[in-house]
């Protein structure tokens, strides 16, 4: 299995505090997204599995957080070899499956050109821009210092898109760039400018702005139960490459806590 596009979003999306284990790569934000605070077992271990678990699940026990194992494969029925033994571990020691979701890439070379009219582009998150965000993605009060701080951490070279109808922003978006991708992140429209195009205008923006900067290749995350967006991705051209999915322990009644 090739890990590069999970290496990319790590950095695209950093995490407050990342800790390697023994090949396992841990991430923690104050429990904001489940991608800022899981376990990535992307290397290759020496330590016994069961081991590596508990040492885990005491770490984010310690932390007030549930552990969540990010599993790489095919299909959520089907990981890659190297964790197709820590998700069989996983499932026995009663851990749940959900959020699976499809990574998805597209070759730059297959844009065509698109409408840039009221688009802004910079190179950095301004105020505007994350308020927008947190109000049109609902990010609770006391999230917000934490995706503040995030955002912050982003060292990556960044195109931040701003869809503006007068003053206001009616949607937005930003591209994380490296090693020629670019990751596309926090697309959203405002909830009274959705069914008009605009994220796709959004996303389309980046990659144009992003192919004219000598990027070759985009990658983005979509949940599979998120319709709407894998049927935008898939009419853009984006096609899935892989899948992750979470591994999340049960409590006794049978809920993922």
């Amino acid at each position: 299995m090739d890990f590069t596009i999970e290496e990319l979003s790590m950095n695209a999306w950093p995490s407050l505090y990342t800790i390697i284990y023994d090949g396992w790569v841990i991430r923690l934000a104050n429990g904001y997204t489940n991608r800022a605070n899981s376990i990535n077992p992307i290397y290759t271990s020496r330590i016994k599995l069961e081991e590596k678990i508990q040492y885990c699940d005491d770490f984010f026990s310690r932390h007030n957080l549930p552990a969540a194992y990010k599993l790489v494969g095919l299909r959520k029925d089907e990981p890659c070899d190297e964790q197709k033994a820590l998700d069989k571990i996983l499932t026995h020691l009663n851990y749940d499956t959900n959020d699976e979701t499809s990574i998805r890439l597209y070759k730059l070379s297959e844009l065509r050109s698109n409408n840039n009219d009221g688009m802004k582009i910079q190179n950095d998150f301004d105020d505007q821009w994350i308020n927008s965000v947190i109000n049109y993605n609902k990010i609770t009060e006391k999230h917000v210092p934490i995706f503040k701080k995030m955002l912050g951490n982003l060292a990556l070279e960044k195109i931040v898109v701003s869809k503006m109808i007068g003053n206001e922003i009616a949607g937005c978006g930003f591209g994380a760039i490296q090693n020629n991708y670019v990751g596309v992140f926090d697309i959203v429209v405002k909830e009274e400018f959705r069914g008009n195009g605009y994220g796709r205008e959004i996303v389309e923006t980046i990659l144009s702005e992003s192919a004219r900067r000598g990027v070759k290749s985009s990658y983005l995350q979509v949940r599979m139960d998120n319709s709407v967006a894998l049927h935008l991705y898939g009419k853009m051209g984006y096609r899935e490459i892989y899948r992750y999915w979470y591994k999340k322990k049960k409590n006794e009644k049978g809920a993922v806590v």
